[in-house]
């Protein structure tokens, strides 16, 4: 009989071989932990007899506890994940998930798109009469623009900033792929507003962080969320489900309702089921900017503060 922590370890071991970051092997390691203490509960002792009711019961244990729909979703992908591993390397005779089907809500979990009419609505209600308003309306407009991940944004520093080619360069990404993206002309408008005349005033040390709180530090996820909201209240756009990843998606999503081809979208964003290496090819980068030129409402209009 193999204990839990055995069978952790090895997880760790193809989740870190998935190339995932730490903060994601924590967060499922947290949820595999808190499943492992409601089995132990149960007094199963070793994850060979888990069935297909424990694991529904555990679900309806999780909704009766409370916990936010996100939560349960990573919960129950992480165990599933978990077990079909197990079962491919032969640790398990059979995978209990093969006769489950756990079904989502469709509201709490669902991350909103905003329109493109609700998009720029936004982007106008970052005034940038203060130094605030000009780092706020450059993250949000490099968010919009470039399709970048939040993680992706607060961890950008100044020498992935290419504004002679109008690149901006992805070192951090999720599953440890680089990649490069775009950098419109709006967009650098404004990230070179912050960087070149405002940011220096928030600066308390050296770091090479683009974006810095007001403390000099690297901007939390939290924080953004909360800078996001007070803008969506500016804007009187009322729409649940709305979060910073939230404009990601609306980038991808308006791009493909403007024409452009899905493997551009793909490449854009770094999925992993796209090749988005250090060797990025020069090809791929010009397309993606002429794509831009063509398709992004940001690009297409003909903007003016």
């Amino acid at each position: 009989m193999m204990s839990y922590i055995y069978y952790l370890d090895i997880f760790n071991e193809y989740q870190t071989g998935r190339g995932l970051k730490d903060e994601t092997i924590s967060r499922n390691n947290l949820e595999l932990k808190r499943f492992f203490e409601y089995l132990k509960g149960l007094n199963i002792a070793d994850i060979k007899d888990v069935s297909k009711k424990d694991i529904e019961e555990y679900y309806s244990y999780l909704i009766k506890k409370g916990f936010s729909e996100s939560t349960k979703q990573t919960a129950v992908r992480t165990i599933k994940a978990l077990f079909t591993y197990l079962h491919e390397i032969d640790l398990i005779l059979t995978n209990p998930f093969d006769r489950i089907e756990i079904i989502f809500k469709r509201d709490g979990g669902l991350r909103s798109t905003l329109t493109e009419k609700e998009m720029f609505k936004l982007l106008d209600a970052i005034q940038t009469h203060t130094g605030k308003g000009v780092r706020d309306r450059a993250f949000f407009e490099l968010l919009y623009y470039s399709g970048l991940r939040l993680g992706e944004a607060v961890r950008l520093e100044i020498e992935d900033v290419d504004f002679s080619l109008n690149e901006i360069f992805i070192r951090s990404s999720k599953f440890r792929k680089e990649r490069i993206v775009p950098l419109g002309s709006v967009s650098k408008r404004y990230l070179q507003d912050w960087i070149n005349r405002v940011r220096s005033w928030y600066l308390t040390d050296s770091t090479n962080l683009v974006f810095l709180s007001k403390q000099g530090k690297k901007l939390t996820c939290s924080t953004v969320n909360r800078i996001l909201k007070r803008y969506l209240n500016k804007a009187g756009i009322e729409r649940a489900g709305v979060c910073v990843h939230s404009i990601r998606h609306s980038c991808a999503s308006h791009l493909l309702e403007h024409g452009a081809e899905i493997r551009y979208v793909q490449s854009l964003l770094g999925h992993e089921s796209i090749e988005t290496t250090a060797g990025y090819t020069r090809g791929i980068v010009e397309s993606l900017r002429k794509m831009y030129k063509m398709h992004h409402p940001r690009e297409n209009e003909l903007y003016r503060e």
